[in-house]
């Protein structure tokens, strides 16, 4: 049960930091202020960077870690830290902004806590400077998290590249936005070292202006050697950069291995007669780019459109080029796709694949033509929607604003056109990226033979249309008891957490929703039935999402209150490829259990599947605000029989004494794992131990019998199954130490037996001897010899030697 699993990862997390935090290495920055050294009473943002590299206190901030081995951790408050100069990081440093979360909301995308918030934390280069350079000293990896740039400025730096960033490492750019920067080439950001390379996830650019790469650009060479590096640009928003005198707003050279997935380009402006968007090309309008051969760029899933240049993507045959589910039209008086040579129609290896994109295939469409070479245009015109006759708003929403709708980044929805001959919903294939731009998982090729309804495709572009789908599941009962204690020790460390006085106070609500939840689940003790499967619907599937006013969209999440739940049981049998072979059963039954907001799945007797089969239950999850929005799928079910569970005992023999000791095992024994047997129609009085034939219990098994020991019982015989060569007890059984003088304690271990023959956990029994000191126990084998233990072997010898002198 995925929801499950999710709250018990954040209970981990959540201890996990609480473990953590003696050992806090964090550089906490206090103060907004630009100081440098000055106030040992604050830290700034500065003198924490320079703390990380020197592994010294300075200014107000701790030293950090004392290794360059591990990363510095630097945390920011909610708030603006206006920069006077660029910041020049000469170690490895991961920055994170004032989370941007909600703990008393869920979030409207996964229905769950904590709720995403627009940013928090604001570093403003005032126009003034770069805000970070890494290329100085080191070239260090960077990671960047939960923060606003703005206001980066290369203008006064003696080389004029990297508005914003100017970077000679590695780095990572999370949940980051970036804007109002400026610089002759890479307005935003600049990759000058061989070592740099760049992951962007999540954010969004806009306002940054370049003469070259306005958003991105690079050095080409290193040392005489193309510059090789790895460039991935994921669920991202550019928008509103460049201007009419920029030559590029993507600009590539060198060697890059380039992947942009489930992004939006839009409204960027690049020159009208020589500009282009993304410039993949080893030659330009400028001229020759020293752009490899070996290159290469995927454009999976974006939507590009309504940019404003000469070419949109600018490419030629010599790189290697994939696109695939992306919408490239609409891009204004130039060409969406231009590509640079005089072979358009001959081109044999155009080192180009393509499907599944959205383009306007004709030269003379109004919609910004897709120029493709003719080779490849004949091979992909069944797979590619032809936009050349389309208008824009019968197939894309107008851009959204960025709210909790969209993750806080501006982008487009796909228009829901029942029949219509162009749309971009539903292409009946699975190999688009997992998730949509806001983090919304799609159906994928792994998923698609778990659900009947193949309606929900991928679909064209950056953001997906959720329909709702159900998936099957194959499940098999689980003991009841781990549940129950799993459940109570979760709402216990949850209780524990509320009432801990350290607990920060916006994590409260959802400690509290946690602690309901799971306090819901320990009902399954009176809810269940006998070797119940339990089902969560709503978790794993897929919600429905709805047209808003606005155009833009709004998920109905799984719960309770958006959707209504029915199950049916179908039967016993098995799903050979399409074809179904279920026998109906009618001791099999399958139920909505509306106060666990659970479907429970059980059999009105006590048989096992047979191995092959499955138990089949149909389960529907309907949208009330339109009943007609619904999907069903199988639960798989394969009941089991699960172990009895031995509990560990003790019993006293008294010293000296021969009398025997009664091991009454069966009231340490149960059988409560499968659940409650007076929901049996045919079994309700089912006994929790093994009897034979006469039906006499014969249930325990003695796993080591100790030489000291004498054990007897009422009957024996042999133990059920495949275990028929050992020995099992019943009735009455006793032990007795064979010498009353023997002063030790002694341990051994059983076993039980359930009515079907299952074998339990091994239990100890633990045999006290009130002559024994306090944990000193024989066990089988032997045992170790204290003091006492001398004593009393002292005392026997003497005693024997006493008794052969008086029968002299």
């Amino acid at each position: 049960m995925k929801n499950y699993k999710k709250g018990t990862l954040a209970l981990m997390v959540v201890a996990a930091m609480s473990t953590m935090a003696a050992e806090d290495r964090t550089i906490y920055v206090t103060t907004f202020a630009d100081e440098n050294g000055e106030n040992t009473d604050k830290c700034s943002l500065r003198e924490a960077i320079t703390a990380a590299a020197t592994h010294k206190a300075f200014g107000g901030c701790n030293a950090g870690q004392p290794h360059n081995s591990v990363t510095n951790v630097i945390q920011l408050e909610a708030g603006e830290y206006k920069l006077n100069s660029e910041l020049q990081p000469s170690s490895a440093i991961t920055i994170y902004g004032k989370a941007p979360t909600d703990y008393s909301k869920r979030d409207v995308l996964t229905n769950d806590y904590p709720a995403a918030t627009a940013l928090k934390t604001t570093i403003n280069g005032q126009g003034l400077s770069r805000i970070f350079n890494t290329n100085n000293t080191n070239t260090p990896t960077l990671s960047l998290n939960n923060l606003n740039l703005i206001n980066g400025s290369s203008q006064n730096a003696r080389t004029n590249a990297g508005g914003a960033l100017y970077l000679g490492g590695p780095t990572d750019l999370n949940n980051v936005v970036i804007e109002n920067s400026s610089s002759q080439t890479g307005g935003a950001i600049y990759l000058n070292d061989v070592n740099s390379s760049l992951t962007i996830n999540t954010g969004t650019f806009q306002k940054n202006n370049a003469v070259t790469g306005s958003v991105l650009a690079m050095t080409c060479s290193d040392k005489l050697n193309d510059s090789k590096r790895v460039i991935d640009i994921s669920n991202t928003s550019f928008l509103n950069n460049g201007s009419s005198s920029s030559q590029s707003i993507f600009a590539f050279c060198g060697q890059p291995e380039a992947k942009f997935s489930a992004n939006t380009i839009t409204a960027n402006t690049a020159n009208a007669t020589t500009g282009s968007i993304i410039q993949f090309s080893s030659t330009s309008p400028q001229g020759k780019v020293n752009l490899s051969d070996l290159s290469s760029l995927s454009l999976v899933s974006n939507t590009i459109v309504r940019n404003s240049a000469w070419a949109t993507f600018l490419y030629n045959a010599a790189t290697s080029k994939t696109l695939n589910y992306n919408v490239i039209a609409y891009n204004g008086a130039g060409k969406s796709c231009h590509y640079m040579g005089n072979d358009l129609a001959t081109v044999e290896k155009p080192n180009l694949t393509l499907r599944d994109n959205a383009f306007a295939l004709s030269a003379s469409s109004a919609n910004s033509v897709c120029e493709l070479p003719k080779k490849v245009e004949e091979t992909v015109l069944k797979t590619t929607v032809d936009l050349s006759n389309t208008a824009f708003s019968s197939v894309l929403s107008d851009l959204q604003p960025a709210s909790q709708y969209t993750g806080f980044m501006p982008l487009y929805f796909p228009v829901v056109n029942t029949g219509a001959s162009k749309s971009f919903v539903d292409t009946k294939s699975f190999e688009c990226t997992g998730y949509d731009q806001r983090g919304v998982g799609r159906v994928d090729a792994t998923k698609e033979s778990d659900t009947s309804d193949s309606s929900n495709s991928c679909d064209i572009g950056s953001t997906e249309i959720l329909r709702l789908t159900v998936f099957k599941a194959e499940l098999t009962n689980t003991s009841v008891v781990t549940l129950l204690d799993q459940y109570q020790k979760y709402a216990t460390e949850y209780k524990d957490l509320i009432a801990n006085k350290e607990t920060k106070p916006e994590f409260l609500p959802y400690y509290g929703i946690q602690q309901k939840f799971y306090e819901n689940l320990l009902n399954i003790k009176t809810k269940q039935k006998y070797r119940t499967i339990f089902f969560d619907p709503f978790a794993s599937n897929l919600p429905h999402e709805v047209l808003l006013a606005n155009n833009g969209r709004e998920i109905r999440h799984l719960t309770v209150d958006n959707y209504t739940v029915e199950a049916i049981a179908k039967g016993i049998g098995n799903i050979d490829g399409k074809t179904e072979k279920i026998t109906p059963d009618s001791d099999l039954k399958c139920e909505w259990d509306s106060s666990l907001k659970l479907i429970k799945m059980w059999r009105l007797d006590d048989n096992i599947t047979p191995t092959g089969d499955k138990e089949f239950c149909q389960y529907t999850l309907r949208l009330k605000s339109d009943t007609k929005v619904s999907s069903s799928a199988y639960i798989l079910g394969t009941f089991t029989n699960i172990a009895p569970i031995a509990k560990d005992a003790e019993f006293t023999v008294k010293e000296g004494s021969n009398s025997q000791v009664v091991l009454d095992l069966l009231n340490y024994v149960n059988d409560d794992g499968d659940g409650l047997v007076s929901t049996l129609t045919k079994k309700s009085k089912k006994l929790s131990y093994f009897t034979n034939a006469k039906g006499e219990d014969l249930a325990i098994r003695i796993n080591n019998k100790l030489d000291p020991l004498l054990f007897s019982a009422e009957r024996t015989g042999p133990c059920p199954g495949e275990d028929r060569l050992y020995t099992c007890y019943g009735g009455k059984i006793t032990v007795q130490l064979k010498n009353t003088l023997d002063p030790f304690s002694y341990k051994f271990t059983y076993f039980v037996y359930d009515a079907d023959g299952k074998i339990s956990n091994e239990a100890n029994v633990k045999l006290n001897n009130t002559a024994t000191s306090e944990g000193s126990v024989r066990k089988s084998g032997g045992g170790s010899f204290g003091w006492l233990s001398v004593v009393g072997l002292f005392g026997l010898l003497g005693y024997r030697r006493y008794k052969n002198r008086s029968t002299q």
